[in-house]
């Protein structure tokens, strides 16, 4: 069984480009001032990149993508303040 344990090109640009979505995100909750104002310009084009992304992915690309982004998500969640 031949395993690679690297996401394929697409599937890592798909990471990163969920990762720069979330940063944005983050920007924009803690309304930190001139990356807030770069976050809003730019999180459209980051969202519009990914779903160009998603729709060119192979179902096996997919599957090997959401995994990945629940787990981020969990990680995230994991770091972030308790009120």
């Amino acid at each position: 069984m031949n395993h690679d344990p690297q996401p394929s090109a697409r599937v890592a640009q798909a990471l990163q480009i969920h990762r720069s979505i979330a940063a944005c995100h983050a920007h924009l909750a803690q309304n930190d001032g001139v990356h807030a104002l770069t976050a809003t310009l730019m999180l459209p084009c980051y969202r519009a990149e990914f779903e160009r992304l998603m729709l060119a992915m192979s179902a096996a690309e997919r599957n090997e993508l959401m995994p990945m982004l629940l787990l981020g998500e969990v990680r995230q969640s994991l770091n972030l303040p308790r009120a």
